[in-house]
C-alpha cells in the first residue's frame, strides 16, 4: 500500500504539477535577470556610438578608466577577424547553453551567473545580427577600456566573464556541500513505516483466501 501510495503520487498530475510550477519559476528568474542585463549592454552600446563616434574618448578621474569606441570585428583580441559568421553561430550557441544551464543549475549563484553569462553572449550576438556591415558580418561595439588590461570591452564582456566565473564557483560550492552530507538511513521510508504482513494473512493472499 505504501509503495502504491508513492508511485501515485511520483506520477500523478499534483507531482506534474509541482514539476512544471518549479520548472516555470526558473525560467522567470532566469529571464528577470538576463534580459536588464542584455537591455543595459545595448543601451551602454547605444550611447558609446553616439557620444565616442569620431575618435572622441573621455577618461575618467584618476586615468583608471578610459571611455573609447571600438569596432571589433573578431573575438577577444581581434582573434578571429575575417569569420564573422563562424562567431555569430558561437555566440548563439552560447546563448542557448548557458540559457539551459541557467535553468537547470541547482542553486542560485550557478542561476545568477549562468543567467548573465547567457546576457553577455546575446548581446554580442545582436551585434553581429544587427551592426553594419550587414547581418552576421556586424561589428562588436567595446568601448571600456582599462590602464591594466589591453583590450577594450563592453558590458556584454563583463556579464559573459563574471558569469561563468560565479556560475563555475556555484557550481563547485554545491558539489562540495553535497559531498559532505551524511549518508542517508539505511532502508528506504517504507521499510521504517510499513512493518511485515503476518504469515496467515501473506498465505491467505496467497491463495486468494480474503480474511474475514
Amino acid at each position: 500500500m505504501v509503495s502504491l501510495q508513492v508511485s501515485r503520487q511520483a506520477g500523478g498530475p499534483e507531482f506534474r504539477a509541482g514539476s512544471v510550477s518549479a520548472a516555470v519559476k526558473r525560467v522567470l528568474w532566469c529571464t528577470a535577470i538576463a534580459v536588464p542585463a542584455t537591455a543595459a549592454d545595448v543601451a551602454s552600446k547605444e550611447w558609446a556610438s553616439s557620444r565616442l563616434a569620431g575618435g572622441r574618448d573621455v577618461t575618467m578621474p584618476g586615468g583608471l578608466i578610459r571611455l573609447q569606441l571600438v569596432i571589433n570585428h573578431g573575438a577577444s583580441l581581434g582573434l578571429g577577424a575575417g569569420y564573422e559568421p563562424l562567431l555569430a553561430a558561437a555566440a548563439f550557441a552560447g546563448t542557448i547553453l548557458f540559457a539551459a544551464w541557467a535553468v537547470r543549475a541547482a542553486g542560485w549563484a550557478e542561476r545568477v551567473g549562468a543567467a548573465l553569462a547567457m546576457a553577455g553572449a546575446a548581446g554580442n550576438l545582436i551585434d553581429r545580427l544587427t551592426r553594419p556591415p550587414g547581418v552576421l558580418h556586424g561589428g562588436v561595439v567595446d568601448w571600456l577600456h582599462v590602464w591594466f588590461y589591453g583590450p577594450t570591452f563592453n558590458l556584454a564582456d563583463i556579464w559573459l566573464r563574471g558569469g561563468v566565473l560565479i556560475a563555475a564557483s556555484g557550481w563547485l560550492w554545491h558539489r562540495r556541500t553535497r559531498d559532505h552530507l551524511p549518508p542517508p538511513l539505511a532502508g528506504g521510508p517504507s521499510e521504517m513505516t510499513s512493518p511485515a504482513a503476518p504469515a496467515s494473512e501473506s498465505h491467505a493472499v496467497q491463495w486468494g483466501l480474503r480474511p474475514r
